[in-house]
């Protein structure tokens, strides 16, 4: 004679997968929400979505600058240069590459927005290849750094920056030569240029 299974048994087991399914996608999707819809694909076209209010604007100025910032290019500086730690501390462009295109645009949404378009555009497009799979990030990561740092650098000095993000000014004049080791090196160590 064969053993005699309870009912109750077999539907233990298929009711607890099933509630182990639901808390891992209830865990998906609040990962999911979390993450900023797909950018726009150039920084112009992301900043009037911001405008439109088709994208939030998730302008952060990292408190990044020693005081609290009195006006619009101190406030970009901190944006942009929250940018920049996200980048090198982060790994931003290999991690969150859309997330980091959406907060780069906020960061132009205050003071003379063609000023900043100007001088961030050709990050954002470097942005958007990655996040086309056109460049790799390890690669684009340290330069679209470095157009920041010289953003930066028109807006604030080194002085005005918090220690942990002062350092990278100054760092990385060459765009096209500059590496994830210049931006991470101790100013001590750093090469002199």
């Amino acid at each position: 004679s064969k053993p005699r299974v309870e009912p109750s048994a077999v539907l233990r087991k298929p009711m607890a997968l099933r509630r182990s399914l639901g808390t891992l996608l209830a865990a998906l999707a609040a990962g999911l929400a979390a993450a900023d819809a797909p950018a726009a694909k150039t920084l112009v076209e992301m900043v009037a979505w911001i405008d439109s209010g088709k994208a939030a604007n998730n302008f952060f100025d990292g408190k990044t600058l020693k005081k609290k910032p009195t006006a619009d290019q101190q406030r970009v500086a901190g944006c942009l240069l929250d940018k920049v730690g996200a980048i090198v501390q982060e790994s931003g462009v290999e991690q969150f590459v859309n997330d980091l295109q959406v907060d780069l645009a906020a960061c132009c949404t205050k003071g003379e927005r063609s000023e900043c378009f100007a001088d961030v555009g050709k990050a954002y497009d470097l942005l958007a290849s990655v996040s086309a799979g056109e460049r790799q990030g390890v690669v684009t990561a340290p330069k679209v750094a470095a157009i920041l740092l010289r953003a930066v650098e028109k807006r604030i000095t080194a002085k005005e920056a918090k220690p942990a993000f002062a350092h990278y000014l100054g760092k990385c004049p060459d765009v096209d030569e500059c590496t994830m080791e210049l931006l991470k090196a101790e100013p001590s160590k750093r090469a002199e240029f």
